[in-house]
């Protein structure tokens, strides 16, 4: 996957001799190009802002249990540090549902606006369940960048994957597992998060773009809200009504689902599993085999790169809504012990 560069982002960074940059995994090959910042650069940065700056940013992300917000928070959370050691004041409040909800995010969103933040780092659940409270939040002059799903509202910059991309990706690793064990033609079961997440939607429709005109099916979709025992109960009925695979949209379904094919595989029956997101389960998934491959993406880039574009237009830059791949990797028993 390749990843786009903010122009305006960096006629910045070359003034201040700041290199934007995500602190991935540093086996991740769609980001090993990734530039990184250096503790000098940083300070460049302070002395070239002389007292450094001062703001306010809420980080909202869907939940507050998947591995892969913390992620994103972690390495947010360390390049703000970053930049308050070099000399500026940036203070970073997250703000997650306990659980993927609309209404939950909304009140997250009133929150940070009665805050007074002067930015909202946001990753929303639907295209358009936030709209109406981040256009209050636009209103009150606050900036919005999007970080792995943006909402319809256009914001300053957005850091995200890919998703329908990594879709097709998923389903083509998926289609050639099949092919290799010489099925054509059986029922794929869908082990999804939750109706009208934009990413996952984008993840299905990618994957089934592959299956277009096979004799494959793709079964109804099963939401199991990204909880990893719902997940595997739906996996379970769909192993026993036959299906051949499984598809995991993110990491909790995706865990779930691997899960019923291990249980299934001690009863003697095959069924292939591929899913998205890297966390400790889908790597011991891919180690023991229940799991044939995980498409893994960049949290940390979003998370360092949006407090990157937050230091940019705090400089006076106009990021100009630019959209940002920030990358996928597929992660199969060939190359996972990397990713630990």
């Amino acid at each position: 996957m390749k990843k786009k560069v903010l122009a305006m982002a960096l006629s910045l960074v070359m003034a201040l001799s700041l290199a934007a940059c995500g602190s991935s995994d540093s086996a991740a090959d769609t980001s090993a190009d990734a530039e990184t910042t250096t503790d000098d650069a940083v300070a460049d940065s302070s002395e070239a802002t002389g007292d450094g700056i001062s703001t306010k940013v809420a980080l909202i992300t869907m939940d507050q249990m998947d591995v892969h917000w913390v992620r994103l928070q972690e390495a947010a959370e360390a390049k703000v540090a970053e930049y308050n050691a070099a000399g500026n004041s940036i203070e970073m409040t997250w703000l997650a549902p306990e659980t993927k909800d609309n209404a939950q995010q909304i009140q997250k969103i009133e929150a940070a606006i009665a805050d007074g933040v002067n930015y909202i780092i946001i990753a929303c659940n639907d295209a358009t369940s936030c709209n109406n409270a981040l256009q209050e939040a636009l209103d009150a002059g606050i900036k919005l960048i999007y970080v792995d799903s943006p909402a319809s509202l256009e914001g300053s910059a957005t850091f995200a994957t890919d998703n329908y991309a990594g879709g097709v990706q998923a389903g083509e690793y998926m289609l050639n597992v099949l092919t290799e064990a010489g099925l054509t033609e059986g029922t794929i079961g869908i082990v999804d998060a939750q109706a009208g997440v934009d990413s996952c939607q984008n993840r299905y429709d990618g994957f089934a773009s592959v299956f277009e005109g096979t004799d494959f099916t793709l079964g109804e979709r099963q939401y199991s809200d990204g909880d990893q025992t719902k997940a595997q109960e739906l996996a379970n009925t769909l192993i026993a009504n036959g299906v051949v695979a499984l598809y995991g949209t993110n990491d909790g379904a995706t865990n779930g689902a691997a899960s019923a094919v291990k249980d299934a595989a001690s009863n003697g029956t095959t069924v292939y599993c591929v899913g998205w997101d890297k966390s400790d389960t889908n790597i011991a998934r891919v180690e023991d085999g229940s799991l044939l491959a995980f498409m893994a993406q960049n949290p940390d880039v979003m998370g360092a790169d949006a407090i990157d574009a937050i230091v940019a237009m705090e400089n006076g830059e106009d990021l100009g809504g630019e959209v940002v791949d920030t990358g996928v990797s597929t992660v199969n028993s060939e190359n996972v012990a990397d990713f630990k």
